[in-house]
């Protein structure tokens, strides 16, 4: 907050320390945290609100689904999506998997947009916003998601990596067939655009 940002995400996804709480796979304690695996996730999402700003919105990250042998299914991440709600998260980025070994029989097949369905189930069930993940590298198909209102928002990761000018590229791609307005150019840039 005294960096200057305006949102906070937290990271309880894909096999980190929150995740490992609520995933039944992994968190085998006998005290209260393993008899309410949500309880340490809802605890920190607690104690994040605590300090930060009213108007500062809080993100939590979460594996809705696991994809290793043995993991849980969408209407667990769901419950576990309810729970972190409740406990004040404002939007919920909805990724899926778990410890990284993918099993046979209990994985995705990989295509575009192969998370947005989980996005878009967690999205009904808590009534917040939600983030969509999930191989959306190509505009086209997370415009078509926002479009659907399947999610809110769209992440996109590793085009960014490959093309670290990813939305000025989108836009620009975009704006040649329609208006070429180039609102997301940094002045310094749009010689380059034209």
């Amino acid at each position: 907050m005294e960096a200057g940002f305006d949102t906070i995400e937290i990271h309880a996804a894909h096999g980190y320390l929150i995740h490992q709480f609520y995933s039944p796979k992994s968190n085998t304690r006998t005290d209260e945290y393993g008899q309410d695996k949500a309880l340490f996730g809802v605890e920190v999402i607690k104690a994040a609100k605590a300090v930060m700003p009213a108007d500062m919105p809080l993100i939590v990250r979460i594996s809705a689904q696991e994809y290793g042998k043995d993991g849980f299914d969408s209407d667990y991440g769901v419950e576990i999506a309810k729970r972190f709600a409740d406990a004040g998260a404002d939007m919920l980025d909805i990724s899926g998997g778990g410890d990284g070994v993918l099993h046979k029989g209990n994985h995705p097949e990989f295509y575009a947009g192969y998370q947005v369905s989980l996005a878009e189930k967690v999205k009904k069930a808590t009534g917040l916003p939600v983030i969509a993940v999930g191989m959306l590298d190509e505009p086209a198909v997370a415009d078509h998601v926002l479009g659907l209102e399947n999610a809110d928002l769209i992440a996109v990761g590793r085009a960014l990596l490959r093309d670290p000018y990813w939305v000025l590229n989108a836009q620009f791609n975009q704006n040649a067939a329609n208006s070429g307005e180039m609102q997301f150019v940094p002045r310094q840039y749009v010689r380059g655009f034209m």
